[in-house]
Order: structure tokens, then sequence, then C-alpha cells
């Protein structure tokens, strides 16, 4: 089959069955073995990654900029209160959250009884569990993902010198964010009124 492939391409008859493959041959020749190989190596994968489950650094990632979107949520939303002029926000979370992920559980319970031939009677009970995370598709599976809780709020505000603004803007961070007003810290910021 290879001859004939080659006498199509090459329009040579080569009538002794041998073909004179000469220097770019042995080329192709090499060329198709050094592919074979490659294609023996090269990992198998989807044109995708299958991602199972993300490591600690990207989860803390990922909690960082849900931190950052919040905080600037808020910085645009204060900022909007008549008066208080330039507005910074730094929030402070109590961890990077909780993830709950499902479990298989095996118990087993076992109960021998053995006589010996002196009238000796022994009973030896064995209860063993063992458990895994429960996996689908190669991907744990995820039974709940707990935020994480915020536990304080510094606002600068460059009309925070004013009591009335300061306490709008406590009162709408307390409310955007569900919290305790003495978890709310408003400090006035450069260029604020004298």
């Amino acid at each position: 089959m290879l001859e004939e492939w080659i006498r199509k391409i090459t329009g040579k008859d080569d009538k002794n069955g041998l073909i004179n493959w000469g220097q770019k041959g042995k080329y192709l020749v090499a060329a198709a073995i050094c592919l074979g190989l490659l294609a023996l190596i090269w990992p198998p994968g989807n044109s995708a990654p299958n991602k199972t489950t993300a490591s600690p650094a990207e989860q803390s990632d990922g909690v960082a900029q849900a931190k950052d979107k919040l905080a600037g949520e808020l910085e645009d939303i204060l900022s909007q209160v008549e008066g208080a002029g330039k507005v910074q926000v730094s929030i402070t979370l109590s961890s990077d959250g909780l993830k709950d992920y499902a479990r298989n559980t095996k118990n087993e319970h076992r109960e021998t009884e053995e006589l010996d031939n002196s009238g000796g009677d022994r009973n030896i009970k064995e209860e063993n569990q063992t458990s895994d995370i429960a996996v689908s598709g190669g991907a744990a599976l995820l039974v709940e993902d707990k935020a994480p809780e915020v536990v304080g709020v510094l606002v600068v505000a460059e009309g925070a010198q004013d009591g009335l603004i300061k306490e709008k803007l406590t009162d709408a961070a307390v409310t955007l964010l569900n919290i305790s007003p003495h978890q709310v810290r408003v400090v006035a910021g450069k260029g604020g009124s004298q």
C-alpha cells in the first residue's frame, strides 16, 4: 500500500518493488516515527480542563475578589450620600467561608463469638466506620457553600466631620451588610470640612 501511494505521488513505477528512498525519504521516515512517538507520550485531555476542586490559594483569591467587589459596591453607594464626598471602604471577614461536601459513609459492625475446648467463651465486637467525599463526574459534590461573615467595616469619608453625615453612613453600611452598628467605624478623611 505504501508503495502504491509513493508511485502515485512520484509518478514512477518501480518494477523491482524496492523503492529508492534517497535522502528525503529518510527524513520523512524519521519524522513519521517522531510524530508517532509524540502521539504515544502526549497526555490525553479534553479541550476544556476538568477542574475537580479549587486549591486553597484559588479559594482565598476568590474570597479576596468577592471582598473587594463588596467593598467597591459599598463605596459607590455610600459616596452618593449627600455631603459624604469621596468615600473609601475596607471590609474585614471572619474567614474564607465554609464549604460542606457530600460524603459516602460506610459503617461495619462485626460480632464474633468463640468457644474454646476448656469451656471458655469469648465475644469480640468490631466496629468500623469509613467516610470519603462523594464525587460525581470527577468533581466533589458540594452540598453547601457558606460565605464568610463580615466582622468589621471601616468607612473613610471626606464629609464624616459632620455628625449627621457620619450617622447616615453608619446606618447605610449597617443596613446594606446586615451587621450591628458597633461593627462599623466611620472616620473623616483628608479634605473633609473643618
